[in-house]
């Protein structure tokens, strides 16, 4: 499943929706983008029903000044995969609650030790025992939205899963254009293609490893 750009993947959910090209449908240019930003968001975010999408692709390196024992997550985090300090172990991610229960047993300020724990205050992580320096790791960024990308091969997660977005496009139209009959269908089609690439990630770390012969 490949498309020269998103021009041509608009025109293909349209295509899915009405059996007809862009230009005869019903539904707006505009109406189709909403639509297709909306699965898109969905894909990366998840639902109660469907965990969002974690791909390699959209792994990011993690430099991050902390002040005030407090480093700021980047605007386009989704989720961290590891955080530490330089020279240093990973740090364990606890509960705030947990986190405080430790601010309140320290004798006293720590000063700018080794963190070995962290909690998410709102948009910043917090730190025990308190530190400053850079924080250091991996976070899962959400890609740049489809549509305003010019080089449709920089799409690399939407080129890898293209079925993932189109049946959450598909979906997210259904009940818009009163086509109820078909939702139960899209839903299920993208819970499956967005499930099989989820285990396709973590396959594609734990099981590509060469197969090894021991030696007697």
């Amino acid at each position: 499943m490949v498309f020269a750009n998103y021009t041509d993947f608009r025109a293909k959910v349209v295509t899915l929706l009405d059996g007809d090209d862009i230009a005869d449908s019903g539904i707006s240019t505009t109406t189709i983008d909403l639509l297709i930003a909306m699965g898109e968001s969905r894909v990366y975010t998840g639902d109660d029903a469907t965990t969002g999408l974690r791909a390699t692709s959209m792994e990011a390196a993690l430099s991050q000044p902390v002040v005030s024992n407090a480093a700021a997550m980047p605007a386009d985090f989704l989720q961290l995969k590891e955080a530490y300090f330089s020279g240093e172990r990973p740090i364990e991610i606890v509960g705030l609650d947990r986190l405080r229960t430790f601010e309140g047993e320290s004798l006293g300020p720590v000063g700018n030790g080794v963190a070995r724990y962290a909690a998410q205050a709102g948009d910043t992580l917090r730190f025990w025992p308190q530190s400053g320096g850079t924080l250091l790791g991996t976070y899962y960024k959400r890609p740049a939205a489809m549509a305003g990308v010019a080089v449709w091969a920089d799409n690399v997660t939407v080129t890898r899963y293209p079925a993932c977005f189109i049946y959450a496009a598909l979906a997210e139209a259904a009940p818009f254009i009163g086509d109820d009959a078909r939702v139960p269908m899209w839903e299920g089609k993208y819970r499956s293609w967005v499930n099989s690439a989820i285990h396709t990630e973590k396959m594609r770390v734990w099981n590509a490893s060469p197969l090894r012969i021991r030696a007697r």
